[in-house]
């Protein structure tokens, strides 16, 4: 570890990157489902959206992570993925068929994907135990932060350009460059070794896979629980904008305002749970946040108006504050440092498959009973089942053990 004035250096270094990234990604990514509403897509359209982003983010992730710690180029790996990832928005301003963003979300999301095991292992690699919940909640506060900012700028910006959204894709690919930039002036800490082609089928192995995610270990126990949890948690995602663009027929500006409110709360709430996972323990914050998210779709099934929405994010960032706190913290703690980049990368594929089936079941399932039943009841039996089942899989985290 390196010395505390070398490292607090670094770790600004970090937040800056964080800031500016979250700033570049704020500008798009809040709007593009309901933007896809918009252009005409229906919610099986919005769920396959939404899966394929989630699979094409997750596929990779073992054998970028374990390329993350097998050449310990953390920083390179970050910096290429993210300013490719910042470019691709571009062609977005030229789709008229929101059936054609599937293919480019799905492009953008592979490219994305193989930064975050580094970004992860990189969290791990400058941050001690004792302090990592704190490090982790300034990294996400600096994050909030800027897309505090996007949100605010970007929804107006959007209604008062008629919907469309040139500007603010020009804007995030210009600042998702820069955050690159930024990242690329990091010394990270030397791990790894120069990779041989003769390495680059282990990379690919996949035969050790069911017993690291299986067994009695922490890892293995908290990986299958935020699977099925995960698959919950999607299952309401693509309904979420069919409710704002048509139930509710809410501008952009109130889109953006309801994002907005919710990092505010997020941003309040960040330090104070950073301190607590510290102090406390991660297990307590990680069932409150599980537990929690039960509401959300409860909430968007029965809101009536903007108003409800946006007094109901008010707690929703205190559930965010919560799980950016101890989720990453939490399974940073319980893999092996040598490791890092494999197990959260195993992780991230994992969750990612579950986020991909949630997604197409509740975009898919939703729509048929729409066609049976009404859109407003077709809507509340989606929401009802992922709340249903986010409240089961939520209380099963009472299994897992404190970190040690």
């Amino acid at each position: 570890m390196p010395n505390s004035k070398t490292n607090q250096s670094k770790l600004r270094r970090v937040y800056a990157t964080a800031f500016t990234g979250s700033i570049s990604d704020g500008m798009v990514s809040p709007f593009i489902f309901v933007y896809a509403v918009r252009l005409g897509a229906s919610s099986a359209d919005i769920g396959w959206m939404r899966s394929v982003n989630n699979l094409f983010t997750y596929t990779l992730q073992v054998p970028w992570g374990r390329l993350s710690d097998r050449i310990g180029k953390r920083v390179a790996i970050v910096a290429a993925s993210s300013l490719a990832a910042s470019l691709l928005w571009i062609p977005i301003i030229f789709i008229e068929d929101p059936k054609m963003l599937i293919p480019l979300l799905s492009l953008r999301s592979f490219i994305a994907s193989a930064s975050i095991p580094a970004w992860s292992a990189l969290l791990g690699d400058l941050t001690q135990a004792s302090l990592r919940g704190s490090v982790i909640s300034m990294v996400n506060v600096a994050s909030s932060l800027g897309s505090l900012m996007a949100t605010a700028i970007a929804g107006p910006l959007i209604d008062y350009s008629g919907g469309k959204l040139t500007v603010v894709v020009l804007v995030s690919s210009a600042l998702g460059s820069i955050s690159a930039i930024i990242l690329m002036g990091l010394r990270e800490p030397r791990i790894g070794k120069p990779i041989k082609m003769t390495d680059l089928t282990s990379l690919l192995k996949t035969s050790d896979l069911p017993k690291l995610m299986g067994g009695e270990s922490d890892f293995g126990l908290f990986l299958r629980l935020s699977v099925a949890q995960g698959f919950f948690l999607t299952f309401a995602w693509p309904l979420f904008p069919i409710t704002m663009a048509e139930t509710l027929n809410l501008s952009m500006w109130e889109v953006g305002a309801i994002s907005i409110i919710n990092i505010c709360i997020t941003l309040l709430c960040q330090p104070f749970m950073g301190k607590a996972v510290d102090k406390f323990g991660r297990r307590p914050v990680l069932i409150f946040n599980f537990v929690s998210l039960t509401t959300v779709p409860l909430m968007y099934c029965y809101a009536s108006d903007f108003f409800q929405l946006a007094i109901f994010n008010i707690f929703l960032g205190v559930i965010t504050a919560a799980g950016n706190a101890s989720v990453l913290t939490y399974l940073l703690d319980i893999v092996p440092e040598d490791r890092v980049g494999e197990f959260t990368a195993i992780y991230n594929m994992a969750i990612g498959i579950s986020y991909f089936a949630g997604s197409v079941a509740g975009g898919n399932l939703t729509q048929f009973a729409i066609l049976v039943l009404g859109r407003r009841r077709g809507l509340e039996a989606g929401y009802l089942i992922s709340a249903f089942g986010r409240l089961l899989t939520g209380i099963s985290f009472l299994k897992v053990k404190e970190a040690r």
